[in-house]
């Protein structure tokens, strides 16, 4: 039930739960970088709402590649 982010504390902002910051983009807190699914601040931690949360963070990406 916890999020398997101890390591990336250094890197991104995460919140007391150790769940990973994004918008509603799937953008973290470093420019570039993505997060999707249970790891991250999502309000519902179930199978399909994760995949819905891939997804957005896919396009999010590419969104991000296609600008810079």
């Amino acid at each position: 039930m916890s999020p398997n982010t101890e390591w990336l504390k250094e890197t991104l902002e995460v919140n007391k739960f150790g769940e990973i910051m994004v918008d509603g983009h799937g953008s973290t807190s470093l420019p570039g970088v993505f997060a999707a699914g249970d790891c991250t601040n999502s309000a519902f931690k179930q199978i399909i709402i994760a995949m819905g949360s891939g997804a957005t963070a896919a396009l999010g990406a590419f969104d991000h590649l296609i600008r810079n």
